[in-house]
Formats: structure tokens, C-alpha cells, sequence
């Protein structure tokens, strides 16, 4: 018999898909009964530092070993502050003989839960989902995902994106990757073989991750399958697990999914003490200190690649809209009207797209029918192609006939020769 087989099983709850054009997924709610707890998030406090909302640190741990390092500003909507873990730990295994059990192709999302029990065996008991999905390989903030700094840097990815004018959060979802493994385990020719079967249409074996810090990813395994990923402009298939998220109260409570839908899950009673998160981590003073995985010089097409795909606005606007390409009825048509954040983070990613043609799409959301928001992206994306007659004239008509000299439009203008 497999080893993975002899692990603590996982009970299936419920299942869920989502289905959008830009965020596809399979999602599985279930339940760890006997697990070792060696796979978790802890939570430590600094004593000594003077700010409250600046004194908690979440971790994300195997087997007691730090992957990754959260100062927490405490607030949902603020971002926090992200630093490099000490690595995998050497005793793990497990890792690899999920990572091998999952290689292999699965026919359901059930079947990959079934084989990745090595590591489902590693999650303390309590409530957990499992999704399949793309991630992008990048941090969220035009970074490659492995081109990050060690020490507590500013992260946009893990905080939820607030849209003032909606009252709402984007939902992102958790799509962005952060590395665990040091990059002197790099092997470029790694690289390229996984490059080739993606030029050939094999697919590649799904990346496991662990869902930390709202849309924030740690990678388990797959950094080298994310790197071809990068460099080909493509999606990284992923297995991602996360802590499961709830809504209600008393014996009313839903499973909130990573889409956000929310589904009762009948004969389910879920005490408030198994909905926990995180557990007492060691004693933090002086603070957690970060590791030192991250010191290789990465090429310009690792630092060009991430370019391709959306930063954590882009993707909140992707997922709220419903169709493949870009329009002005498609903006229109979004189902609640979501104000100026969105259009212009729209228009932004389509118009950085490989192939895309920057000049037209912008022309096309730069007439005085297009809502303000849009309009000012337009002429930001147009002030940046320089020495084109088109938009010399375009911006030149535009002087002439605004008196207002602060209009922001004037301002992009008038600037376009400098």
C-alpha cells in the first residue's frame, strides 16, 4: 500500500465551482479529524513594541520551522508586512510524497484530496478547503514571485483591496505566490524542461500551496514549474490549501468560499472553539527575525515577466468582470457600478498584454463619451507612446479647445512633450 494512503483521512463536507472568466476553480470543504498539527499558522506578540496594531506576527510553520514571517497591521484592509522564513525543513517527507501522489494526473478534485494526504496528515484538526486553480506567478505588485526582498517589506497581497466609493473589497482571491525555498536551489535547466512541455501542451502538474495571508500564497513545491510559468506569460496551475473562512452565528453557520459565495452545509454544527486559525507560536521578543533564502540577482526576463499578469487591483477588477476582452459596454455592464477604481485597472492590464494594441485600445476609451475615470487612463496609457503624430494631435486638440488649466486631462497634455 502507497504510504499516502496510511495518513489521517480527510472527510469531504461539501463542494463548490466557480465559474468566471477570469477566476475558474474547483473548491472542496473538509475536514481534518486527527491530524498532527505541524502544518499551521501561529501567532506571536512583541511585548516591547510601543504600537498595538504594529506588535502581532502570524507565521506560517512545518514542523516548527518558519516559511514565512507577518508583521500584522491588524486591519483587513491595510497591508501588512511580509518577510522571508528559514525554508523547508529537511524532516519533511511528506511534502514529496504528496508532490509525487499529485504528479500523476487526477481525474477529480477528490481523488488529488485522497492523494495529497501526506500533507492533510500535517494540518492541525479543524476545518480546511482545497482548490484548484491558477495562481499568477508574481507578488501581487509587479514583482516575479521569487524576486523579493528577506526582510519585512510592504505587501499589497495581504490586505483585502477597499473600494471607497463602493463600500466593498475586490475579490481577489488568493492568486499571488510567495517562495519557501531558498534560491540557491535554483536549477535553471529545471526551468527550461518544464518550458519545453509547456510549448509542447503538456500540462503541468499542479504547484501545492498553502493559502496564508488573504491573497497571498506560500508555495510548497512547484518553484521551478512557477518560474517556466512566468517566463512562458502563463497561469501556475495550482493546489491550494487554506484555513477554512465561516459567516453567521451560533448554529447557523456558512462556509464562505474563496470566491466569496457562502452555502449552509446541512448537519454541519461547527463550535466556535474548531474555527480558529492560528495557534500561541514561541515567545517574539525581540520580534521574529527574518531568514536569508533570497539572494540571487534574477535576469531581466524574471523582472520583465511579471509585467504580463494583473497586480492585486487588476485581478480584483478581472473578477468582476465577464467577459474575455476589453469594451466600454463590458465596463458598462458590470453588475454594480464600481466607481473609479476599477475601469482604469481594467484598462491598464488589457493594454500591457503581449501583442495588445496599447495606442488603439486607448484611443478607444479617450473620446469625451468615456466616463472621467477611464478617460484620464486613457491619456496616461497615450502620454506614454511618444513621438505619434496621432496622439500629438489628439493632445494638441485637446489643449486648444480646455481653458481649464486644471483639469487633469490638460495636465497629461501639456506634459506629453517634456
Amino acid at each position: 500500500m502507497p504510504l499516502f494512503r496510511k495518513q489521517p483521512a480527510a472527510q469531504i463536507l461539501a463542494r463548490h465551482i466557480t465559474r468566471r472568466p477570469w477566476f475558474s476553480g474547483e473548491h472542496l470543504f473538509f475536514r481534518v479529524r486527527n491530524g498532527a498539527g505541524t502544518l499551521r499558522m501561529e501567532l506571536t506578540r512583541d511585548p516591547d513594541c510601543p504600537n498595538v496594531m504594529l506588535d502581532t506576527y502570524l507565521a506560517l510553520t512545518l514542523k516548527g520551522q518558519p516559511l514565512a514571517f507577518l508583521q500584522t497591521s491588524g486591519c483587513p484592509t491595510c497591508q501588512s508586512l511580509l518577510a522571508a522564513g528559514y525554508g523547508l525543513p529537511e524532516n519533511a517527507p511528506e511534502l514529496r510524497q504528496a508532490a509525487d501522489a499529485i504528479a500523476a494526473p487526477f481525474d477529480r478534485l477528490e481523488e488529488a484530496l485522497e492523494r495529497l494526504s501526506p500533507v492533510t496528515g500535517l494540518l492541525s484538526p479543524g476545518y480546511y478547503i482545497l482548490t484548484l486553480t491558477r495562481c499568477y506567478p508574481t507578488d501581487g505588485n509587479g514583482h516575479f514571485f521569487w524576486d523579493v526582498p528577506n526582510s519585512y517589506t510592504d505587501s499589497p497581497a495581504t490586505a483585502k483591496t477597499y473600494n471607497l466609493e463602493t463600500y466593498s473589497c475586490l475579490p481577489v482571491f488568493p492568486r499571488f505566490l510567495y517562495p519557501s525555498q531558498s534560491t540557491e536551489k535554483y536549477d535553471p535547466d529545471r526551468v527550461e524542461q518544464y518550458r519545453k512541455a509547456i510549448r509542447e501542451g503538456k500540462p503541468l502538474p499542479p504547484a501545492l500551496c498553502y493559502s496564508a495571508f488573504e491573497y497571498l500564497s506560500i508555495l510548497l513545491d512547484g518553484h521551478h514549474r512557477a518560474c517556466a510559468c512566468a517566463l512562458e506569460g502563463i497561469p501556475l496551475p495550482c493546489l491550494i490549501l487554506s484555513s477554512a473562512r465561516f459567516s453567521g452565528r451560533d448554529d447557523h453557520w456558512q462556509v464562505v468560499w474563496p470566491d466569496e459565495e457562502r452555502d449552509t452545509v446541512p448537519g454541519i454544527s461547527i463550535p466556535l472553539k474548531q474555527m480558529y486559525c492560528c495557534f500561541p507560536g514561541s515567545p517574539s521578543a525581540p520580534p521574529p527575525k527574518p531568514g536569508r533564502l533570497f539572494t540571487r540577482r534574477w535576469e531581466p526576463e524574471y523582472q520583465r515577466a511579471a509585467a504580463r499578469f494583473p497586480d492585486t487591483v487588476e485581478a480584483g477588477a478581472l473578477a468582476l468582470y465577464n467577459q474575455e476582452t476589453l469594451t466600454l459596454e463590458g465596463i458598462r455592464a458590470l453588475e454594480d457600478p464600481q466607481g473609479s477604481l476599477v475601469p482604469p485597472a481594467l484598462l491598464s492590464y488589457f493594454c500591457r498584454q503581449p501583442g495588445a494594441d496599447s495606442k488603439g485600445l486607448a484611443l478607444s476609451f479617450a473620446g469625451a463619451e468615456t466616463p472621467p475615470c477611464l478617460r484620464e487612463a486613457a491619456f496616461r496609457i497615450l502620454a506614454g507612446i511618444k513621438g505619434d503624430p496621432e496622439i500629438e494631435d489628439l493632445f494638441v486638440d485637446y489643449l486648444v479647445d480646455c481653458e481649464d488649466r486644471k483639469d487633469p486631462l490638460r495636465l497629461i497634455a501639456d506634459h506629453y512633450w517634456d
